[in-house]
This record gives C-alpha cells, structure tokens and sequence, in this order.
C-alpha cells in the first residue's frame, strides 16, 4: 500500500510541474506582448539558451541583448498566441514542450502575421518554471499587403 501512495504522489508531482511549465508558455506570450529585453530574459534559467535563425544566446545577458535587438528593429505592437502545446515530463524538475505560435503585429500603415514552432526545456522548482532552453523556428513572418502566396 505504501508503494501505491509514493506512486500516486510522484504522479501528482510530475503533473504539477508539467502544467506549471505550460502555464510559463502563456507567461511568455504575454511578456511579449509588452516586452522589456529585461522581462524577456528573465524567464529563462541563468544559464539558459534561446536559439534561433540568428544564432544561439546563452545566459540572461545574451538573451536579453537578443531582444533589445529585435525590439529596436520591430517595435511594432504584437499579440502572441501559444497553439497545440504538447508536454513531455523528462525528468523530475525538467519538462519539454513542443507547440505552435501565433502573432499578429500592427505599426503605422503595415499588419503583420507570423507563425511557427517552439520547443522548450523548462526547469520547474517549487512550482515556479524557467526556459533552460528555448528554441524558435519560424515558418511566416509577412504583412497582409504581400500574403504568403504560393511559390
């Protein structure tokens, strides 16, 4: 019987820390809709890594100059929508997930949209998540004049 208990409560543990990791997804897309390089960054380990087209950034510093860059070359104002997240429990305190994303921006006189794919390694203690590693690969990034017809 005390094996069934200890099962029941790993199990219960390894939910809590993989709804907390996608609960940090929806923490994300919300920073970005009102973002600081400071914010941004802050969501992820230390030591964590955010790769993308542009290369690889380790460590907060790295990862918020990676967002000062981009804001300063697009402060347009976005919205940001996470889609079809899909959860892997690894290991206690480490949590994958794969999922789509969405975003709309608008700036004076253009609308974008833009899509593609994230996956995340998150590190979960005490019920609080942090991206240990973030991938973003994105497929669309285009305004509404020009569309993304077929080549």
């Amino acid at each position: 019987m005390n094996t069934d208990h200890e099962d029941l409560l790993r199990a219960v543990a390894r939910l809590e820390e993989t709804e907390a990791a996608r609960n940090h997804l929806h923490t994300y897309a919300a920073t970005l809709d009102a973002p600081t390089p400071e914010s941004a960054a802050a969501l992820f380990t230390e030591d964590g890594v955010l790769r993308t087209r542009l290369g690889d950034f380790a460590g907060r510093a790295a990862i918020a100059a990676f967002y000062r860059d981009r804001l300063a070359a697009d402060p347009s104002e976005k919205r940001h929508f996470i889609v079809t997240p899909r959860t892997t429990w690894l290991a206690p305190g480490l949590v994958e997930i794969a999922s789509y994303f969405i975003f709309t921006a608008r700036a004076d006189a253009r609308s974008v949209i833009g899509w593609g794919k994230y996956l995340d390694r998150l590190r979960v203690a005490d019920g609080t998540a942090l991206f240990e590693e973030k991938t973003i690969e994105m497929h669309v990034g285009t305004d509404l004049a020009a569309g993304w017809p077929l080549p």
